[in-house]
Order: C-alpha cells, then sequence, then structure tokens
C-alpha cells in the first residue's frame, strides 16, 4: 500500500470507530436503530403505548379508525364490535371478521381468542382499557372536541404512521384541509343552533362538543355561547330554540343515528318551531345521523360531515 492510500484508509478508520462511538455513547447502537424503525410509543388520552409497525392482527371498536384504515387501504383487522355499519364497511358485518363486543360492552374472551396484536378503542371503551392493555397493546383514538380539526388529523396521523403509509394520509388530510376552508367561506360565520333530538327530548351542544366541527371547522358561531361543554348536551325546551332564534337550525336525530325510529322531523313540527326563522326561511339542517354521532371524524366520513353542510348553505 503506498503512503496516499495508507493515509486515507487511516481516516476511514478513525471516522468509523468514532461514528461508532458517537452511536453508543447516545444509546444507538445499528441493532437499536432497526428496533426504534420496527416500533413506535404512542401517546393518547390513556397513557403511552409502544407497539410494533404493521400489526398483522388487529382489533378495532372505534368506527371512525375503520373508516380511515378502509381510506388508506389497510386491511389488517380480525375483530370489529357488533353493529350497523355504513355501506363503504359493510364487510366488517361478515363472519370474516370476528365479533368481540359491541362498542358499549366489549367481549374479553372474545378479544383473546382473535389474538390480536393491538387493539384500538375509542371514548366509549375507555372503562375497558386496563384489561384490554393486558390482552395486547392498546391505544385510545378518542378525540379532544376543544380542538376538534386538530384530533381528527393526530389520529389520521398516527394511523398512517403504525401502518406506514404517511404519504396517502399526508394526500387526503390536504384534501379534506381545502374542503374545510372552501365551505367555511360559504358558511362565513353564520348563526346556529346544534340540536340533537332524542325522541321528544331536546339537547344543544357547545363549539367545544362532539360535533364541534360545525364551529371549529365549518365556521358557524353558536347562537348560544353558554351552553355547557358537556358530552351529551345541555337539556333545553322548544321555547329555548325560538327564543335564541338562530339563523341556522342544525339538527341529528338520534334515533336515525342508533339504529331505532327517525323522529326529529315530526318532534320538530309544531307551531313553536314554525315561528322561528331557521324554519321560515327553509334553514334547517338535518345531518346525516349516523356519520355524526358513530363515524364521525373518519377519513371518509368527515368528507360526507362536511358535504352535509355544503349541499346546504349552497
Amino acid at each position: 500500500m503506498n503512503k496516499k492510500a495508507a493515509i486515507i484508509a487511516g481516516v476511514a478508520i478513525v471516522g468509523l470507530v468514532g461514528s461508532f462511538a458517537l452511536s453508543s455513547k447516545k444509546g444507538v447502537t445499528p441493532e437499536n436503530n432497526v428496533a426504534a424503525e420496527s416500533t413506535m410509543t404512542i401517546t393518547h388520552n390513556l397513557g403511552e403505548t409502544k407497539v410494533e409497525k404493521n400489526p398483522e392482527r388487529v382489533v378495532v371498536f372505534d368506527i371512525p379508525t375503520l373508516d380511515t384504515m378502509e381510506a388508506l387501504g389497510i386491511d389488517n383487522v380480525v375483530g370489529v364490535p357488533t353493529s350497523t355499519y355504513p355501506e363503504n364497511l359493510s364487510k366488517y358485518e361478515s363472519d370474516k371478521y370476528k365479533k368481540v363486543g359491541t362498542v358499549k360492552e366489549v367481549d374479553l374472551e372474545a378479544i383473546k381468542s382473535a389474538d390480536p396484536d393491538l387493539i384500538i378503542i375509542g371514548g366509549r371503551q375507555a372503562d375497558y382499557y386496563d384489561q384490554l392493555n393486558e390482552i395486547a397493546p392498546t391505544i385510545s383514538v378518542s378525540k379532544d372536541n376543544a380542538d376538534y380539526v386538530g384530533s381528527v388529523k393526530e389520529n389520521v396521523n398516527t394511523i398512517a404512521e403504525l401502518f406506514e403509509v404517511e404519504e396517502k394520509a399526508s394526500e387526503e388530510l390536504t384534501k379534506v384541509e381545502d374542503r374545510l376552508n372552501e365551505v367555511k367561506k360559504l358558511v362565513d360565520g353564520k348563526e346556529a343552533l346544534t340540536v340533537m333530538v332524542n325522541e321528544g327530548n331536546l339537547s344543544v351542544y357547545s363549539d367545544k362538543s362532539r360535533f364541534a366541527l360545525l364551529n371549529q371547522g365549518l365556521g358557524f358561531i353558536s347562537a348560544d355561547k353558554t351552553i355547557d361543554d358537556s358530552t351529551h348536551g345541555q337539556t333545553v325546551t322548544f321555547e329555548y330554540l325560538a327564543e335564541q332564534n338562530p339563523e341556522y337550525l342544525i339538527v341529528l336525530d338520534r334515533g336515525a343515528a342508533t339504529g331505532g325510529e327517525s323522529t326529529a322531523e315530526s318532534v320538530l313540527n309544531n307551531d313553536i318551531v314554525k315561528s322561528m326563522d331557521a324554519y321560515k326561511n327553509g334553514k334547517i339542517i338535518y345531518l346525516d345521523a349516523y356519520t355524526w354521532y358513530i363515524n364521525d371524524g373518519g377519513l371518509n366520513s368527515i368528507n360526507i360531515m362536511i358535504d352535509d353542510i355544503a349541499n346546504a348553505i349552497k
């Protein structure tokens, strides 16, 4: 070896040794790098969970997450709750997918027999978190209603990173953002009340409620800024609605959402409601009940939610 070659080789060896030493000092080795790339730690509202990327067997209780996985082409699901699914998720009604309880009550034995690598839950299953985490790593994708749009994006990005489809998710979220901005211009800060009809009972919801997309993402201003930020809304009367008299009355029929009898239109067909500007001007909007109440904020379903308002405002 000539002198010049020897110098180059020596420099290379020193560089490699120095690089390895630096990595070791930081606690990162080539083996650790591989491990880091194949796992991720997900921080959620119930804790932190370390999970393997691309889990092959996933039990999913959260319907919007199924919606997002469908939009991103992810088909690693082995167990789902017994439920009525929208058309784009109707395959989950088949026996191919193990039924592991309902959205309100989980079946621990059925989940164990599904042998999942990961369990994904929403707010309705939060009380079961510790028990589920003993079966398999469990993450919660419960939304933060105080930052509804940001929370939806975070959940989509978590699923995308977990299954390594970040580019597809980014493209779809950009489309959602563009649509939100487009419809927000149409709404232009119009005043509204969001009302749930549950048989003969009425509840109104604040701009930090489960229906917060209407305010935070689509730009409606609540006619009553003193409504409680309650999960189940604030019980009101027909007289209250008439007193507030918003430009728009946005209505969700709980019976239609949960497979019961649809009653909202008949309940609101009374003289008090007919005295309101929203009724007189044809500005009562009936939401897609299942989507807004059960499947809200999935990557497909959020577009349905946006379209509900876009089609009504035109």
